[in-house]
C-alpha cells in the first residue's frame, strides 16, 4: 500500500481549516501522526501492524527498524527502534509530543548517514542560547531560554551513562517537572546523527501550522495572524511525501544469470569401410 489520492484527500478535509503558524514548536501541541507515516510509507516503510487495532507498526525496507505507534501508551506512545542485535537501539516519546519533534528522528532515520560527525546535543543546544550545567557525578542539564524544556544526561555511579532525556512542562521545581507536556527519551546507544537531528527539531526557531482549535493558550507561545491554512498544509506535505520518496531504496537490480554451456556434441561414428 502507497500513500494514495483518497489518503491525501482526507490529510487535506481534515486540515481545511483556520489556523495559525506557531512557535517553538515545543509548545505547538502534538499534530497529526500521518506527518511522519505518510513519509515512512513514502520512503518504503511497509504497515506491519492488525488492521483491525488502533495501533500502527511500521517496518523499514532492510527490516532493521521499526516503529510503533500505540496512543494508548501515553507516556511512551511512540516508539523507534532496531532488531534485537548488537548494537541495538531504541527512542521513546509521549503521544503529546509534536510530530515535528519526532519526525526529527524518522526523518534522520530515512535520509542516507552523513560521512561528517554530528554535533553534540550540548553543542547544538548552547549554541541556541540553553543555559548548561554540569553536576558531580557527570550528569549534564540544558534549559531552554523559557525554561518550559529540559534536556538531561543521566551519569548513574553504578551505571554509567544513561542517556538523554527531553522534558517540556509548564515549570520544573525542585520535585521534578510540574504540569508535564511531553517527554523523550533516547538511550546510550541511540546514533549521534540522529540525536542531533531531533535536537535541532526540539530547538528550531521555525514555526509549525496548527488549526484554530488545536492551539493551547501559554505565555511563551507566539501565534501568528490566522487564516485558512488548509493549502498550505497539504502543499507542504506532498512536498515531504516527494522528499521521502527520493530517500527510498532502489531496488536491486536482477542478478544475471551466466549461460549454461551447451553439452558437447556427439562426434558421428565413421562409416566402417
Amino acid at each position: 500500500m502507497t500513500v494514495t489520492d483518497r489518503h491525501l484527500a482526507t490529510f487535506a478535509a481534515d486540515h481545511d481549516k483556520l489556523g495559525s503558524a506557531v512557535s517553538p514548536r515545543y509548545l505547538a501541541g502534538s499534530g497529526d501522526p500521518r506527518h511522519i507515516t505518510h513519509a515512512l510509507r513514502a520512503a518504503g516503510w511497509t504497515n506491519t501492524s492488525d488492521p483491525l487495532h488502533p495501533a500502527i507498526t511500521m517496518t523499514s525496507p532492510d527490516l532493521g527498524h521499526h516503529l510503533d505507534l500505540n496512543p494508548a501508551r501515553r507516556h511512551y506512545g511512540w516508539k523507534i527502534s532496531t532488531e534485537f542485535v548488537p548494537g541495538y537501539w531504541s527512542a521513546t516519546f509521549s503521544v503529546s509530543t509534536p510530530v515535528e519533534i519526532v519526525a526529527g528522528l524518522t526523518d534522520a532515520l530515512i535520509r542516507p548517514e552523513p560521512d561528517e560527525a554530528a554535533p553534540t546535543v550540548v553543542e547544538i543546544l548552547t549554541a541556541r542560547g540553553w543555559a548548561h550545567t554540569t553536576d558531580d557525578t557527570g550528569s549534564q542539564t540544558l534549559a531552554s531560554p523559557d525554561g518550559i524544556v529540559q534536556a538531561e544526561l543521566r551519569v548513574s555511579t553504578f551505571l554509567g551513562v544513561r542517556g538523554w532525556e527531553f522534558e517540556a512542562a509548564h515549570h520544573h521545581g525542585e520535585y521534578g517537572p510540574e504540569r508535564p507536556l511531553w517527554r523523550a527519551y533516547f538511550d546510550e546507544d541511540t546514533p549521534a546523527h540522529l540525536l542531533a537531528s531531533v535536537t535541532d527539531a526540539v530547538s528550531t526557531p521555525t514555526t509549525v501550522l496548527r488549526g484554530r482549535f488545536k492551539i493551547d493558550e501559554n505565555p511563551h507561545l507566539a501565534v501568528g495572524v490566522e487564516f485558512a491554512i488548509g493549502t498550505e498544509v497539504l502543499a507542504a506535505h506532498k512536498a515531504r511525501l516527494a522528499q521521502a520518496r527520493r530517500c527510498r531504496p532502489r531496488p536491486a537490480p536482477p542478478a544475471i544469470r551466466a549461460a549454461t554451456p551447451a553439452p558437447p556434441g556427439r562426434t558421428p561414428a565413421r562409416p566402417s569401410r
